[in-house]
């Protein structure tokens, strides 16, 4: 379930702001293809709750009405990564 819960979320989010480059790669070619992957017009901005069920994402679908915080039938990206933000376990460092 996490896996397809991280699947979606990477689509989705398809903005990797938090993401390093794999050690040995060329932080310009790491960030051109991040680049192009955000403004690839195939890129789905959101996900409605049949596409998920069709998709497979229980946890998703379970959430959905959760995860839609403005009830229009559609989880956006920033919907999805703020139910992402919101739900992650947290330990302090202390």
């Amino acid at each position: 379930m996490n896996a397809k819960l991280f699947a979606i979320a990477t689509v989705l989010l398809s903005n990797v702001a938090f993401s390093q480059p794999a050690a040995g790669t060329d932080v310009r070619r790491a960030a051109a293809e991040n680049t192009a992957a955000r403004n690839n017009p195939q890129t789905p901005k959101s996900i409605t709750k049949s596409q998920a069920k069709a998709a497979k994402l229980v946890r998703v679908v379970e959430n959905f009405e959760r995860i839609d915080t403005n009830s229009d039938g559609v989880v956006t990206r920033q919907e999805l990564r703020l139910y992402a933000l919101s739900t992650r376990r947290h330990v302090p460092m202390t």
